[in-house]
């Protein structure tokens, strides 16, 4: 059998040049934002970790105490804890967790400074201190504990069950719909070949699919809650016993407190 003269013709594609610069970093986003999802490797051992419960406790002492402070002084001593516990990260996470602490402390510089130009009031300076203390005590929170235990640690201060259903409800379907679109974007990237000029219609695409994505999801659970009888209650099944790390967390918040008070009576 003859073959015709253009099948053993050999054929030379050269796709266009084009630039992927969007595809790719979108889904570099996107895999960054799963990851703190995922979580990692913990930065201490699991019998050195205080109970989430405690640990929530003691964020919400030192927030505070940080933004109730006008000395200096003490917002150098929690800076210095908060530094103390961000060397136990590796480079990576300490990165991940310093970049929005300045960048919101930065923010906060901006929007203060016409108050700055216009008063002399030198407790001014400290609000975008006091706003890279917080946002930076929140992020290392919020690495030392998965979402879901930091969900369960919240149910002990009696906060009303469909709260903590809405919170932990949307913090699992974004982990859903964001491992969708990146699958979603892998696909249009092994598919992209030669000039796209149109790359609007890619994310349009994407958007779309997500968008009836969580349409169909939603319905499921809403039909699964009919199914299974759910009447409005969200008990958590996690116990977290109070361990003995808690001890020296108990000192440590006693110690600030006391720097507190004795800093803020020589006012």
């Amino acid at each position: 059998m003859q073959l015709p003269d253009w099948l053993k013709e050999e054929e030379q594609y050269t796709p266009d040049k084009d630039r992927d610069y969007f595809i790719s970093r979108s889904f570099l986003r996107i895999a960054g934002l799963l990851a703190r999802y995922d979580g990692g490797p913990p930065a201490l051992p699991a019998g050195l970790l205080p109970s989430p419960a405690a640990a929530l406790l003691f964020l919400l002492l030192l927030l505070l105490l940080c933004v109730t402070s006008r000395q200096p002084y003490f917002l150098h001593s929690a800076a210095a804890l908060l530094l103390v516990l961000l060397a136990l990260h590796d480079g990576r996470l300490i990165r991940q967790l310093l970049f929005p602490a300045l960048a919101a402390a930065f923010f906060s510089l901006l929007v203060l400074l016409p108050a700055i130009y216009f008063t002399a009031n030198p407790l001014t300076l400290l609000l975008p201190y006091k706003t890279f203390l917080t946002v930076l005590a929140s992020g290392i929170f919020a690495r030392l504990y998965p979402w879901n235990v930091i969900t369960a640690a919240i149910s002990w201060f009696h906060v009303p069950q469909s709260v903590i259903f809405i919170l932990d409800t949307a913090l699992r379907y974004i982990y859903l719909l964001g491992n969708l679109s990146r699958d979603a974007l892998t696909a249009l990237k092994l598919r992209s070949v030669g000039h796209n000029p149109q790359k609007s219609r890619a994310l349009a695409g994407i958007l779309g699919n997500l968008f009836l994505k969580s349409q169909d999801m939603a319905l499921e659970m809403h039909q699964a809650m009919q199914c299974r009888g759910f009447t409005g209650t969200y008990p958590h099944s996690h116990r977290m016993p109070w361990r003995p790390a808690d001890i020296a967390l108990l000192l440590l918040a006693g110690g600030l407190l006391f720097i507190y008070l004795r800093l803020e009576m020589l006012l």
